[in-house]
């Protein structure tokens, strides 16, 4: 058997709470009987794939996957890091200018 890091296995227990927390985020907006008429189906059909859906929802955070909505922006470390690296450089770039203008 593989052995996991203290520090993996707590990863993946917030990834986990994360997710079940935006699972049911989702329940509340949308709320059962409307994904049931969206699908075309009894409510209790829902019911039952939730309670599925919850049995098994630790796996994605096991395999490193998180929940988002459809409207959220997802940025990957490297794009972040870029972004922030840009914005240093606009940042840094502006405070000299002001130290220049200041000197006039």
């Amino acid at each position: 058997m593989e052995t996991v890091s203290p520090e993996a296995l707590e990863s993946t227990r917030t990834l986990n709470a994360r997710n079940r927390a935006e699972l049911l985020r989702a329940i509340d907006r949308v709320t059962q009987a409307r994904a049931a008429a969206c699908r075309g189906v009894h409510p209790s059909t829902i019911s039952r794939d939730l309670a599925v859906l919850q049995e098994h929802i630790d796996l994605l955070g096991q395999f490193g996957l998180q929940i988002t909505p459809t409207d959220s922006m997802v940025v990957d470390p490297s794009e972040l890091e870029a972004l922030e690296s840009m914005a240093y450089k606009y940042l840094e770039t502006r405070r000299q200018q002001r130290a220049k203008g200041s000197q006039s």
